[in-house]
């Protein structure tokens, strides 16, 4: 799973890194303890008069599903691949409202409970692009007239954890490569299990080359925000 994880990097490399053509004039990246119900980056790709327009937009980190009558008690940050195209809180996302999530890494918790250690999980260089979906969901408790009755959320994909991650959990997000990002982003085909499947399978391969190591078990609150956070203990 990915419960918290990182971007340190500025607005201008994160549109530059992902060829970005549209990003929130307010959208203030830095964190380096991200959590879920936290506003968070995706990207996503829309066609306007056929020409494809790559946009970062803000969401809610945690997936309401759009019929939902409330705000869910625990939130939909994650959803498993191999069952997100069937379970009624993902389908509708991820058949046709894919996304990508820019991150600088992650932190994932080894061992068992009282005595978990953190570990941030990252790139040697550049970022990752986790494969997500999103949906808007419409809050009945405000009225039709009010703008903010529309709430953007969004989920992150994961996998059983590759070989090179399994020692630390036994769950990681789905990752995406430079080469198909763009492929899961287009906004013109339906997701197909078999396509979900050929990600998994590269994820793997883009995870033997990331780098981890312990920190801090500060990270575990999120009131903890800082570059120490991502120091090797």
């Amino acid at each position: 799973m990915c419960g918290r994880f990182v971007v340190a990097k500025e607005v201008g490399g994160i549109t530059e890194l992902f060829e970005l053509d549209e990003v929130p004039k307010d959208y203030n990246p830095i964190s380096y303890n991200i959590a879920p119900t936290q506003e968070i980056g995706m990207i996503v790709e829309r066609e306007i008069e056929g020409v494809p327009s790559r946009e970062l937009h803000l969401a809610r980190w945690g997936l309401i599903p759009h019929w939902s009558k409330e705000l869910p008690t625990a939130p939909l940050f994650n959803a498993r691949s191999e069952s997100a195209l069937e379970k009624p809180s993902f389908k509708d996302a991820a058949l046709r409202k894919r996304c990508a999530i820019p991150a600088s890494g992650y932190f994932e918790w080894q061992g068992e409970a009282g005595s978990k250690k953190p570990f941030y999980i990252h790139p040697a260089e550049g970022m990752l692009a986790f494969a997500g979906i999103y949906s808007w969901w419409r809050d009945p408790s405000k009225d039709q007239s009010d703008p903010a009755r529309w709430l953007l959320t969004c989920s992150i994909l994961t996998k059983a954890a590759s070989p090179a991650l399994s020692e630390i959990h036994d769950r990681s997000p789905i990752l995406l490569s430079p080469e198909n990002l763009g492929s899961w982003l287009a906004p013109d085909y339906q997701t197909s299990s078999e396509l979900v499947q050929a990600l998994g399978q590269e994820s793997d391969e883009l995870a033997a080359s990331l780098e981890f190591y312990e920190v801090s078990g500060a990270v575990g609150s999120v009131s903890n925000n800082n570059s120490n956070l991502i120091e090797r203990v």
